[in-house]
């Protein structure tokens, strides 16, 4: 069980995890590299997520794993924990899809 989710196996929650990271890296043009955030669950605390941001962030969350986010989950405290959207893309795609 990773970051108290008990729907995945370890290395499925860090296939998603990682693959969230380099979306979150590429979208904000961060200057840091993707392997680095799976340690921080906060991932506003690395980058700020204005409302502009955040639409990069969703439209290449959404590019990367094949469908559309429902729109209750849009807020910036959801796209902002990893755990969160580890859990949410874990429950709906295989990680190497």
């Amino acid at each position: 069980m990773i970051g108290g989710y008990k729907s995945m196996t370890s290395e499925k929650y860090s296939a998603i995890a990682n693959r969230i990271c380099r979306v979150f890296v590429h979208s904000l043009a961060l200057n840091i590299y993707p392997e680095d955030l799976p340690q921080v669950r906060d991932l506003g605390s690395v980058a700020g997520l204005d409302s502009l941001a955040m639409l990069n962030f969703v439209a290449e969350l959404e590019e990367e794993f094949g469908f559309e986010i429902e729109a209750d989950r849009l807020n910036i405290g959801f796209l902002g924990d990893l755990d969160a959207l580890a859990e949410y893309f874990g429950e709906r795609v295989s990680p190497l899809s």
